[in-house]
């Protein structure tokens, strides 16, 4: 029986979607067996749009990480506080995370909601460079996984083209915020949640005999 797709649009330097990472795993988890759970980056800080920190940006992600924190009760580390955010050195670019993340659902696909998470932490709270691939290679081999194999398939051309791949259909789907949870069957395509939303509420559509109707 081919199970119908749920995608999960993110990008590993949001922070909203680090304030869903505990809900998006549990949900996950609950019901994998009867969805197919997919990780979608969707690019938000690449080409044209990487930045490195200036006093108007960190202005504007100190504003949603005090809503981030008092909505979803997820708290920002010391380390990406002096690292990051105090930072005008570090370079925010999504696209290292974003070929991360496609790389692992190739290589160890059932670990991927997690190794998402565990990418969240090392830039949320423990303030990591993100662009180091060394940050990478070790969140692999925390799940079994030689560093060396998951640079082989990091660094190819075709996971490259993959990565933009999902770019553009994150788009095409109609992505316009980060996390959105999509549901895919039969050809249809239903944007399910916008930002963030608690487990309760996502636990009762995913649960409502009208959630599997519609796809």
């Amino acid at each position: 029986m081919v199970k119908n797709k749920i995608y999960y649009v993110m990008d590993t330097m949001c922070g909203w979607c680090y304030g869903t990472s505990d809900v998006i795993t549990k949900l996950q988890e609950k019901y994998k067996d009867i969805y197919e759970f997919n990780l979608l980056p969707g690019g938000m800080w690449t080409g044209d749009n990487v930045k490195k920190m200036s006093s108007g940006l960190r202005d504007y992600v100190k504003g949603h990480n005090v809503e981030i924190e008092k909505l979803t009760g997820k708290k920002f580390g010391e380390g990406y506080n002096k690292n990051i955010i105090e930072s005008n050195l570090i370079v925010l670019d999504s696209l290292p995370g974003a070929k991360a993340v496609v790389t692992i659902q190739r290589i160890k696909k059932k670990v991927a909601f997690n190794f998402l998470k565990k990418i969240q932490d090392a830039f949320f709270v423990y303030g990591k460079d993100m662009n180091s691939l060394e940050v990478y290679t070790d969140i692999a081999e925390s799940f079994n996984i030689p560093g060396e194999e998951f640079l082989k398939e990091f660094n190819s051309e075709s996971l490259r083209k993959e990565t933009f791949k999902c770019f553009d259909l994150a788009n095409s789907m109609g992505v316009t915020m980060y996390p959105t949870i999509i549901s895919v069957g039969d050809n249809k395509v239903n944007i399910n949640s916008q930002g963030f939303t608690s487990f309760e509420d996502l636990d009762k559509m995913f649960s409502s005999p009208t959630f599997a109707n519609q796809i």
